[in-house]
């Protein structure tokens, strides 16, 4: 019952993942004909104080027939990961901005390769900011690799393609849109306090040369479990063209100190990436029951819709520091599509496959 929804813990053998894992991206290969599940990875062995609220560190992969059970897959990576910080023997290797650690990000099959938004960081330590975000690892910038096989993977360009501006301390969280004539890709960027997340969008028609897009906003006054912010989001295209041409699935943060500023997952829709309507006022996924996994909270989710059902992945935790220990997984809701768009608020947690 506590174990209900989560897919993948922490690796209980030594590799890259055993220590944090999070930031699930699933897509279906279509020439494995397997689901691939891309995740951050951090090692035991990760060098303290370094990101501590973060799980990043490398990314890893695992694998699926049905896309509920997964089957960790063996990289070339150090500890089986395949990607990996780029620090190096070269001194532009440990300068570079994804020295030290790396996270996912988002995974798409576009123009016959698979392009990988990724996000990392090396030991420069924000300035003059909160102290959840006052250790070094937490300037953080976005990156791009490409691969032919999702396994192997080549950095696209010599830098991050987007970083913090101003009084920001970070640029992460990417994720990417194909809406048939270009990528767009929107990530996170938050205040040097910690009060807003906010998210900013670049678009590219060939992947190297990017440019600003108006900010993505939401029609009207956030609801309470809201007002924090829009931390991470995933966007898909719409199954149901009279519910918009885009639906997104997003991180809502509790801007209220009582609720330990929780996180949930909401549901917006959209027509051109940049007006977003709620569908509900209220989240239409929460944390699990007291003693669950994911009892403290839910976040990072990813939506992956097949023929007949809705899938939400998430990454999900059991206490409210993330500076402590607490369970840490990867989970997988499922909704039947025979409902329509109602589907998207009647979430059942699948049997564990731990």
């Amino acid at each position: 019952m506590f174990d209900r929804g989560c897919i993948l813990e922490p690796s209980k053998i030594v590799r890259c993942d055993d220590a944090r894992v999070g930031g699930p991206v699933v897509r279906w290969n279509a020439d494995k004909n397997r689901w691939y599940l891309w995740y951050y990875a951090r090692s035991q062995r990760f060098a303290a104080g370094l990101a501590p609220a973060f799980g990043t560190g490398a990314i890893a992969l695992a694998d699926s027939e049905d896309g509920t059970q997964f089957t960790r897959v063996e990289g070339k990576g150090r500890e089986a990961a395949i990607f990996e910080p780029a620090s190096g023997s070269t001194e532009a290797d440990s300068a570079a901005f994804d020295a030290r650690h790396v996270g996912t990000g988002d995974v798409l099959h576009w123009r016959g390769a698979w392009w990988m938004a990724y996000f990392g960081g090396n030991d420069e330590a924000p300035k003059d900011c909160a102290p959840l975000y006052a250790e070094r690892g937490y300037v953080l910038r976005i990156g791009l690799a490409v691969s032919t096989d999702g396994v192997s993977w080549n950095r696209v360009g010599a830098g991050a393609i987007a970083g913090p501006e101003g009084d920001e301390v970070y640029a992460g969280f990417p994720g990417l849109v194909d809406d048939g004539e270009r990528l767009t890709l929107h990530y996170t960027v938050v205040d040097r306090q910690g009060r807003y997340y906010r998210t900013r969008m670049l678009s590219s028609m060939d992947g190297k040369e990017w440019r600003r897009t108006p900010e993505p906003f939401f029609e009207g006054e956030p609801p309470l479990h809201e007002t924090g912010g829009v931390i991470t989001r995933d966007i898909v295209p719409s199954p149901l063209p009279e519910v918009g041409r885009w639906w997104m699935v997003y991180t809502a943060r509790d801007g209220r100190s009582e609720t330990g500023e929780r996180r949930s997952i909401g549901v917006a829709v959209s027509d051109d990436l940049i007006r977003w309507r709620r569908l509900w006022r209220e989240p239409v996924f929460t944390p699990g029951i007291r003693g669950a996994w994911d009892s403290a909270g839910v976040a990072n989710p990813r939506l992956v819709i097949t023929e007949r059902e809705y899938r939400l992945y998430y990454y999900g935790w059991s206490n409210d520091s993330c500076l402590e220990h607490p369970r840490r997984g990867i989970g997988l809701a499922i909704a039947s599509r025979d409902h329509g768009v109602e589907g998207l608020r009647m979430w059942r947690r699948v049997e564990g496959s731990l």
